[in-house]
């Protein structure tokens, strides 16, 4: 993700931007795993993206870390 281009899209400066690579590093899976999982608009797996732009989509850090937290706490009153 280039710098320019998040320049545009106005991130407020607190959020930390990732990408379906970083995203899917820090979840374990493979950049087409999670390219997959959002073209067939599988969100249980993966976060819905925050933004989606011409370069493709974005999350952002907090948004992913609420998801996780919530995906734990199901999990863990199952």
């Amino acid at each position: 993700m280039k710098e320019a281009d998040l320049n545009q899209i106005g991130v407020p400066e607190v959020y930390e931007v990732l990408d379906a690579t970083a995203l899917g590093r820090r979840l374990g899976f493979k950049r087409a795993t999670v390219l997959a999982y959002l073209s067939r608009r599988n969100f249980r797996h993966i976060p819905r993206p925050n933004r989606q732009l011409a370069m493709g989509p974005i999350w952002y850090e907090k948004s992913v870390r609420e998801w996780e937290a919530k995906r734990e706490d199901q999990a863990g009153g199952r």
